[in-house]
């Protein structure tokens, strides 16, 4: 059996990984599932502030054995201009077309089929508006959840939330708590929120997540 290993931006998606998508890839029979920071120094790690951080962790996975699939879980919001093809991306129009773009250039530059790139449209906490039950469980504050209960009402979708600064889904989530004079912990209250929402409705919201997840899958079992 392959091991699946995810190159991620910070311990909020490391712990996500380690958790959530975890038990996901055990109901299918992966077992081996892990989840690394990105390595920006010796002796540091978390952030993505250079591409070739990036891509050494990437690289250093893929040769340390054969049995391996490597991937990305990296936010499209702020990535650095590093990044392959990102020169390109003002002749892209929509995101979904932006994060092509990168992706592809990803791909070609590590040019390793167990390798598969996925930028994560906006950032991980779109993914916790796919439903209300989440927000329930954490806020007692009624006001804040109606407040965040109409968001995920506005989007069918929650992966098409605004990326523009003051539109971004943390931004929504941070404003929304402040005005109610409390803070949101990104790391602790952003997995409680998905581990309650459950990742079977994440799936069923979030069609690029979803068909990242698929992809892994038949990678893996290939």
């Amino acid at each position: 059996m392959r091991r699946l290993y995810f190159v991620v931006e910070g311990y909020t998606e490391r712990e996500f990984v380690n958790k959530t998508l975890l038990q996901y890839f055990v109901s299918k029979g992966i077992y081996d599932v892990r989840a690394v920071e990105i390595t920006t120094s010796k002796g540091h790690k978390g952030g993505l502030v250079n591409y070739q951080h990036l891509k050494n962790d990437i690289n250093n996975f893929l040769k340390s054995e054969n049995q391996i699939i490597v991937t990305t879980f990296v936010d499209f919001f702020r990535l650095p201009n590093s990044m392959p093809n990102y020169n390109q991306l003002d002749t892209r129009v929509g995101v979904d077309d932006k994060i092509e773009l990168l992706e592809l250039g990803m791909s070609e530059d590590i040019n390793d089929h167990r390798f598969l790139p996925y930028v994560q449209k906006h950032e991980f906490e779109a993914l916790l508006f796919s439903s209300k039950s989440g927000f329930e469980l954490m806020y007692d504050n009624h006001r804040i959840v109606n407040e965040l209960s109409d968001i995920v009402d506005e989007f069918d979708n929650p992966e098409d939330i605004n990326t523009r600064p003051e539109f971004a889904p943390s931004k929504r989530l941070i404003n929304i708590l402040s005005n109610r004079g409390e803070r949101y912990d990104k790391v602790a209250e952003g997995n409680l929120i998905a581990e309650e929402i459950g990742i079977d409705v994440i799936l069923a919201k979030c069609p690029r997540f979803k068909k990242w997840i698929e992809k892994l899958e038949e990678l893996i079992k290939s």
